[in-house]
């Protein structure tokens, strides 16, 4: 067990994330690290001792913020950050826990939109679908429509747009698990337990089964009506994108591959990621490297 003021300090880390959430700009930054403290906290105090520090930051920001608000937050990143701290102390690989803690995240997301829409009535959905109804009810009644724009065109399009927030997790769920992994990874090493680091960039490589499960996913995209509101139709919308995403940071990979292979300057590989990460249609280099030995076929001859 650790005593101190290090636990202490994280204690009021932990208590202070949730209440940045409901500020503008900052709510950002905390939602990025959302997952640090707690881990933290879990990984080098005991149960009782991580039990007695997670009561009182819940007890004293209940206090501070209305309670069901503080106390939502705050779950989105206790449960999280207990797993992810088992993983630590099992002493699981980061190229395992990533993955595993990104569907953990989005889970978790979809549970505190639940209870935002069930226990305090606040409904983003519906919130989100109203302000686009109106913008682009606007924009047709002004005449800048570049076509012409009807009542029907723009429910399909909303419908569209709000069947796309699973993928708007997904990719909020990689950034914070990205920030918050790489941040409690350090902080967790510099107290003498060591996490594997994630594998540098030009060794990221992807299971191949993910190019068929693309192609499936890209067929059955084409068959599809994007307005019809199934299961079925909200998962292939965004398994396609999401998978588009994944391909993208292994094309950033690759290029980091090639520079270290050919001995390009380090900058080189950072300032393409720009662009591939930015311009879907380059996902369909990480794709290629995946079901093909694009790297051999471009590596310089030592």
């Amino acid at each position: 067990m650790k005593t101190g003021k290090k636990p202490i300090l994280w204690s009021l880390i932990a208590l202070v994330l949730p209440l940045l959430m409901v500020i503008p700009g900052l709510n950002i930054a905390a939602l990025l690290l959302m997952l640090v403290p707690y881990t933290v906290l879990y990984t080098l105090l005991n149960r009782n001792s991580s039990i007695v520090h997670t009561l009182a930051v819940l007890v004293i920001g209940s206090l501070i913020l209305d309670p069901v608000l503080y106390l939502s937050f705050s779950c989105m990143a206790i449960i999280p950050s207990i797993v992810l701290a088992n993983y630590y102390k099992k002493g699981l690989a980061s190229s395992s826990i990533v993955p595993k803690m990104i569907g953990l995240v989005v889970v978790m997301f979809m549970l505190g939109l639940l209870m935002l829409e069930n226990v305090l009535n606040i409904s983003i959905i519906s919130d989100m679908s109203n302000y686009m109804t109106t913008m682009l009810n606007d924009v047709a009644a002004q005449g800048m429509s570049p076509i012409a724009w009807s009542s029907e065109m723009t429910d399909s399009f909303v419908t569209i747009m709000t069947s796309m927030i699973p993928l708007v997790f997904f990719i909020m769920a990689l950034l914070v698990v990205a920030c918050s992994h790489t941040i409690a990874r350090r902080m967790v090493q510099a107290e003498g337990l060591q996490v594997t680091a994630y594998p540098k960039a030009k060794d990221w490589r992807l299971p191949r089964f993910l190019v068929f499960v693309y192609f499936i996913a890209y067929l059955l995209e084409l068959t599809i009506d994007p307005t019809d509101g199934t299961f079925m139709t909200l998962a292939i919308m965004n398994l396609v994108p999401a998978l588009s995403i994944i391909f993208a940071i292994q094309a950033v990979g690759f290029f980091y591959y090639i520079a270290d292979n050919r001995g390009w300057a380090k900058v080189i590989p950072f300032l393409i990621a720009f662009p591939v990460l930015l311009l879907p249609p380059a996902s369909i280099i990480g794709l290629l490297d995946v079901a093909f030995p694009l790297r051999k076929m471009f590596s310089k001859q030592q």
